[in-house]
């Protein structure tokens, strides 16, 4: 979608890069198929140079909760400090978001489903994939398989 929106505009990757401040180089990465993700500051220039909301250059399903929060422009620590549940920290969000963390709570679904605005249905979805994205990671590189012995 980002490479989308920047040819609408008519510019090429130096001309948008130049006009957030970024590297040709940079902005390759981003438009690239399964690239590199920006953090949630750069996702809110990118939209706002070319114009877009930035949940368009989010695909929900392979980003997950990261995309949720990458488009309210929130890191990790900040979204935990503004969601409404005393008994999630830091530390348990990161493990819940990346997969490592299979069981999600019923009350951590719901008070996050509230703060992305979505239903509960797809926050655990989403947690879903990203522990399937985690097995298939850990099986590929073998780095489960040291916890496990």
């Amino acid at each position: 979608m980002l490479k989308q929106a920047r040819e609408s505009k008519g510019w090429t990757s130096t001309e948008l890069a130049r006009h957030t401040g970024l590297s040709r180089t940079v902005v390759g990465r981003y438009e690239q198929e399964n690239g590199s993700a920006p953090t949630p500051e750069v996702l809110k220039k990118l939209a706002t140079v070319l114009g877009v909301a930035p949940r368009e250059f989010i695909d929900f399903q392979e980003a997950g909760w990261a995309g949720h929060r990458a488009v309210l422009g929130l890191t990790q620590d900040q979204l935990v400090e503004q969601v409404d549940d005393p008994d999630l920290n830091v530390q348990t969000y990161r493990a819940l978001e990346s997969g490592r963390t299979r069981r999600l709570r019923t009350a951590q679904a719901r008070s996050l489903a509230k703060f992305f605005g979505i239903s509960e249905e797809e926050v655990r979805v989403e947690h879903e994939q990203a522990v399937v994205r985690r097995q298939e990671h850990e099986r590929l590189t073998g780095e489960g398989a040291e916890r496990t012995r």
